[in-house]
């Protein structure tokens, strides 16, 4: 599967280094107490030439990832080609947090923006695609498997938030400010950080307004930072690369998390 590419990832930033490291002082210094930060990548389940490029550098700077994973997407053989890219084939690493990215990952609104558990489909259909889902990812995973929900396109219906809760699940992870907005039962992660599905015509307006994103994020106290591996190119492997070591350079300022972690600190 390959997408469109950002123009961000159009140019090389040859100053990225030094104004990520910049905007993470900034952010560092304006939030109360240390900030957290995870990273959500998105359409996981099919083994590939870019999915192993980007897992690599996540294993480069022992950095944790979150794994949005299409529960349709993924079977027994596909699973085993991606623990052996994680260096997991051996057993569970405490860096990955697989959770479930909706169940097909199919957009069933017929007008509006793209939905697969939106308000054109039945609370019982929603129920029964959710659940199976959930049982899915469990059987394969078992014990790996984290109980939250990355809707596709990052929105969803308020019946699919109340069903959510009644089928186990202990948060969702949605971009910033989405709505409706999620019951008291259910955290909601945030993204707030694109880094691949940017719409900027220009490069450096595209560079600029991720690093807005980065320090705003940061200075909030948790900044989330979604990935999608699919519409990377060479240069967005390299900006990753930058940006994964600046934050393991700050991990005395920055405490990296996968949603497992930020489920502990629940109540």
């Amino acid at each position: 599967m390959t997408r469109s590419i950002s123009s961000l990832y159009f140019m090389t930033h040859d100053d990225a280094a030094v104004r990520i490291a910049r905007r993470i002082e900034a952010g560092c210094e304006r939030a109360t107490g240390q900030p957290q930060v995870f990273f959500r990548a998105d359409d996981i389940g099919i083994p590939s030439r870019s999915f192993a490029g980007f897992i690599a550098l996540f294993r480069k700077h022992s950095i944790p990832l979150c794994l949005a994973t299409v529960p349709t997407w993924l079977n027994e053989k596909r699973l085993a080609e991606l623990r052996l890219v994680t260096g997991s084939a051996a057993g569970p690493s405490g860096q990955w947090c697989w959770h479930q990215h909706g169940y097909v990952h199919h957009n069933f609104e017929i007008s509006g923006k793209k939905q697969e558990f939106g308000p054109s489909r039945a609370p019982d259909e929603l129920r029964k695609s959710l659940a199976q889902g959930r049982d899915r990812l469990l059987r394969l995973l078992s014990d790996e498997f984290c109980p939250v929900f990355t809707p596709p396109w990052n929105r969803c219906g308020e019946a699919t938030l109340r069903l959510l809760s009644d089928l186990g699940f202990k948060a969702i992870s949605r971009s910033r400010g989405a709505r409706p907005e999620a019951p008291a039962a259910l955290s909601d992660y945030q993204v707030q950080v694109d880094l691949h599905t940017r719409k900027e015509q220009s490069p450096e307006l595209a560079f600029a307004a991720l690093l807005n994103e980065l320090e705003d994020s940061l200075a909030s106290g948790r900044c989330g930072i979604m990935i999608h591996h699919q519409r990377m190119n060479a240069r967005a492997l390299q900006l990753l690369d930058i940006l994964l070591g600046q934050i393991k350079k700050n991990k005395r300022k920055i405490i990296p998390v996968h949603f497992g972690d930020l489920l502990k600190e629940v109540p």
